[in-house]
């Protein structure tokens, strides 16, 4: 027998019923929560959501709260990824003027 989902995915039960746009938003949100992520303590992709906001790893066993289709790191965590690649990235910019020859001056004509 042939796959009926083969394009529609897990909205693919749905059938006809409620119009494509929910049945493609059911299908990336299903998608995304049913999916195996990164675990943020042992960092091996074994984190699956057990209920609504809780998600356990099946590797190291350590259970954590967070939204309910896809594990967000905190906002601490997030603002520190900000500030570090802020950081790279001005690291970056002088290295790049460096690399630049200066130019020499135009000397202006005396008449």
């Amino acid at each position: 027998m042939s796959r009926r989902t083969k394009k529609v995915g897990p909205a693919g039960r749905l059938g006809a019923r409620y119009g494509v746009r929910i049945r493609k938003r059911i299908t990336d949100v299903e998608v995304e929560s049913k999916g195996r992520h990164d675990c943020p303590k042992c960092k091996a992709r074994a984190l699956v959501r057990k209920a609504n906001g809780i998600w356990e790893c099946r590797k190291c066993g350590a259970k954590l709260a967070s939204s309910s289709y896809m594990p967000t790191p905190k906002v601490a965590v997030r603002r520190e990824v900000a500030e570090v690649l802020a950081e790279a990235e001005e690291k970056e910019r002088p290295a790049e003027d460096e690399e630049e020859e200066p130019r020499p001056e135009k000397k202006a004509k005396k008449e």
